[in-house]
């Protein structure tokens, strides 16, 4: 995981003191290579009871207990 990230995470945690996190596209302009590795870190994330991520990459959902699509319908 980046360091600015690891310093976000951490300062939310004490300063908000909140158990939720929330990624919002958080592989835009990465790299295949940097993106799984993005996943893997999130995923060992154990500081906040809920993680949420939103993204338009697959990467996330190995590493997930829970994936929610959300398509738009034709018409």
């Amino acid at each position: 995981m980046c360091a600015a990230l690891a310093v976000r995470l951490a300062l939310l945690k004490v300063l908000a003191d909140v158990d939720i996190a929330f990624f919002d596209e958080p592989t835009t302009n990465m790299d295949r290579t940097r993106r799984e590795g993005l996943a893997e870190a999130i995923g060992r994330i154990k500081t906040f009871q809920q993680l949420f991520v939103i993204s338009h990459d697959d990467t996330f959902e190995q590493v997930t207990e829970n994936v929610i699509v959300v398509e738009r319908e034709a018409g």
